[in-house]
């Protein structure tokens, strides 16, 4: 499944003007525990998803950061990530896509940072524990939320597409003694939330139409053995905390 996109205000890094947000997650497995989801942070398929991000994003910037993340929904998770690059809108879609495509999922969330955005990202930053962050998360019914597990506490990243809770996630940071920053942009869907074959053939209309406008041909090595088996980056660093 594919989360939520993200800008950051404060917390120590500033987005740039151009700077694209692409959440992803390789899991297609049905409702992962929040343990199982933890576990998955470290796996083989967790850090495959990584170096094909990075691969993708490299291939068009220099500037890259990635980072492993859970997805937490109302009664399950999942490990997911979230790539962070100076992508033009289109490129974001194009890398997505990819994403999305290569990991079969049924859609891909991105975000783009707009001064008159409609759409809300909220980073809630909290010294509780993982179990005590998701158990407020779920009682305020904000899920889906992405949380990055810190050392000292937990962020989560709330992307409210069109305003739906208000300032509920500011309410949530108190309850959950954290400091909370907004963001406004734009989210897009791309793909079929409830049919994956659907999304398929949208991610591929999409790609090839991106490749034959652009010269582009990071298709063909989707599913290459080099790409298959990757495990490391090339060029993308660890988002800062």
């Amino acid at each position: 499944m594919i989360l939520a996109a993200l800008a950051l205000m404060g917390l120590a890094r500033t987005a740039a003007a151009q700077q694209s947000y692409v959440f992803a997650s390789p899991n297609t497995r049905a409702s992962l525990t929040d343990e199982d989801a933890r576990v998955s942070l470290t796996s083989f398929e967790e850090l495959n998803a990584i170096a094909i991000a990075d691969r993708i994003a490299c291939s068009m910037r220099r500037k890259v950061e990635i980072t492993g993340m859970l997805g937490i929904y109302a009664s399950s998770a999942e490990n997911s990530f979230l790539v962070a690059a100076d992508l033009k809108h289109d490129e974001a879609e194009y890398a997505g896509s990819l994403l999305a495509r290569y990991e079969h999922q049924k859609y891909v969330l991105l975000f783009f940072p707009q001064r008159a955005g409609r759409d809300h990202l909220w980073v809630i930053r909290t010294p509780k524990s993982f179990d005590a962050a998701v158990a407020a998360a779920r009682e305020m019914r904000l899920t889906p939320v992405s949380l990055r597990p810190e050392a000292r506490g937990n962020e989560i990243w709330i992307v409210d597409i069109g305003d739906k809770f208000g300032d509920q996630p500011k309410r949530f940071a108190e309850q959950v003694g954290g400091s909370a920053t907004l963001q406004t942009g734009a989210a897009e869907i791309l793909g079929d939330e409830n049919d994956r074959a659907k999304s398929m053939e949208i991610f591929d209309r999409r790609i090839a139409a991106f490749e034959s406008r652009t010269g582009r041909e990071l298709r063909s090595r989707l599913w290459s053995e080099a790409w298959h088996d990757a495990s490391a980056r090339t060029c993308s660093a660890e988002l800062p905390e």
